[in-house]
Formats: C-alpha cells, structure tokens, sequence
C-alpha cells in the first residue's frame, strides 16, 4: 500500500505537574510518518455481551512503531493542509501483504475539541 495520503504526528500523553499535585496532561510528539487510509467496517457483526464496544471514525497504516498504544493522541494532516486530531483506539502492528514492509495500523475515534 503507499502511503501518500498526508503526514501523520503521534504524540504520548505526559504528566506535567509537580510531584503529589494534580495531574497535568499535555501531549509529547514522538513519531511522525506518512500515512494510507484504509478502509473499514462501522460496526460489529455479531455484538456479544461482554465486548466492549469502540468507536472507529478512521483506520490509518503507517510505517511500523511499536511504541504506539491505545489513547496515544494522532493528527493527521491532508494534502491540503487540514488538521485533524485523533485519539488511537487500537494500534495492530505486522507486515504489509504487498510489499513485505514492517506497518502499523491505527484504528482511531475522532477528539472534539
């Protein structure tokens, strides 16, 4: 798959405050890389009782890194230049089918601001 659909900055969610204050989240970038948009299915097919239920807004591949985890923060920046923030809900990392190169996909839940 290429990945051409724009640049994509993921960031770590780190605590600020003093120690014994309360905490203050901001986030940290640590990765960046293009990404492809995949595509993707809105709901389950057979819900069971105990799943827990997630929303997916967007699926993304990038280039493989394994330190992305579920509520790292995502924006993801168009050819055109628009910025949209999201939160990762699963990260799924392997091999891409095609070309044998190392991916990670991003499924993510949009962030309102």
């Amino acid at each position: 798959m290429i990945l051409d659909d724009g640049i994509c900055t993921v960031y770590h969610k780190r605590n600020t405050a003093l120690p014994g204050a309360k905490p203050v989240f901001t986030d940290q970038a640590f990765w960046w890389s293009w990404y492809g948009i995949l595509s993707f299915e809105t709901a389950p097919a057979r819900p069971t009782p105990s799943r827990e239920e997630v929303r997916t807004d967007l699926r993304v591949r990038i280039l493989q890194n394994r330190g992305i985890a579920n509520h790292d923060r995502v924006e993801l920046q168009d050819e055109e230049g628009f910025l949209t923030t999201y939160e990762v809900t699963r990260a799924w990392h392997g091999t891409d089918e095609e070309s044998g190169e190392r991916i990670t996909d991003l499924s993510l839940e949009v962030v309102t601001p």
